[in-house]
């Protein structure tokens, strides 16, 4: 299987299980759907842990055919999703990938922090177990500390899943194959709130446009399903924080808003 049919079918299956987990089990049989379902590849394509397509099919009278039903999946764990991405090789990014970076926390967590993507000096490397960055992750710690948040209840993540050498500048590209990896964590974390921490990933997660400056110091929804949505607040990313320590105190009023939502006392 070349390189090409493995994008296509792990782009495919990471869809499909996004759709699974938020609830979707059936498609509507249109023109477009047959004719991709009739596309059948030069060589067998191996798809592991496929996900069932329970596809509505009117069949001709006296047809001896009759429908299998569906097997009964498990849920989708959080451990399933970063198993994924160990093995994910939707784009190029896998070729400098220092090492997988899914994410750290438990299953049950009260909020979700997402950043942009872990990178790191190529000839010094990366003490294990960094998500942000050592000074970074150093920060933030202080920073759930200053609002009495617990760790045991807080996944930290990014938009990225690969670790990458600091010479290395992912591209809205590599955004778009791994954000389904984020739109699945949350599915299946359904924290309280979520907090974006820098660009990257404000844009990933409320797909807007505007400026840092006017996403921060409000609430935003992200759609979990119909009628279920978490509330989402943007802010500086520790990184930035670093180089641009004047805006600390910025920073400080989004974890206020924050806290208060939780109901944690400042």
């Amino acid at each position: 299987m070349n390189i090409e049919t493995v994008d296509i079918v792990t782009r495919l299956q990471s869809l499909l299980r996004y759709h699974e987990a938020i609830g979707i089990s059936h498609y509507p049989r249109t023109l477009g759907l047959e004719s991709f379902l009739r596309v059948l590849p030069r060589h067998p394509v191996k798809v592991e842990d496929e996900v069932a397509l329970k596809i509505p099919v009117t069949r001709p009278k006296g047809s001896l055919r009759k429908e299998m039903p569906a097997a009964t999946k498990p849920p989708v764990k959080i451990e399933d999703i970063e198993a994924e991405v160990v093995a994910c090789r939707a784009c190029d990014l896998y070729k400098q990938r220092l090492y997988p970076v899914s994410g750290h926390g438990s299953g049950k967590v009260r909020l979700l922090i997402v950043g942009d993507w872990l990178s790191a000096d190529e000839n010094g490397g990366l003490p294990p177990g960094q998500l942000f960055g050592v000074l970074q992750d150093q920060m933030l710690s202080k920073m759930l500390l200053a609002i009495k948040l617990p760790v045991s209840e807080v996944f930290i993540t990014n938009v990225i899943k690969c670790a990458v050498p600091n010479t290395c500048q992912p591209q809205a590209t590599h955004v778009q194959r791994c954000v389904s990896f984020l739109r699945r964590q949350i599915v299946v974390l359904r924290p309280e709130l979520i907090c974006t921490m820098g660009m990257v990933a404000a844009r990933a997660v409320l797909e807007r446009s505007q400026p840092l400056s006017q996403l921060r110091g409000k609430f935003h929804e992200y759609a979990v399903e119909k009628n279920v949505t978490i509330p989402v607040i943007a802010t500086y990313h520790p990184t930035y924080l670093l180089q641009n320590p004047e805006m600390k105190q910025a920073t400080w009023i989004d974890l206020q808003l924050l806290a208060k939502r939780l109901g944690l006392e400042v």
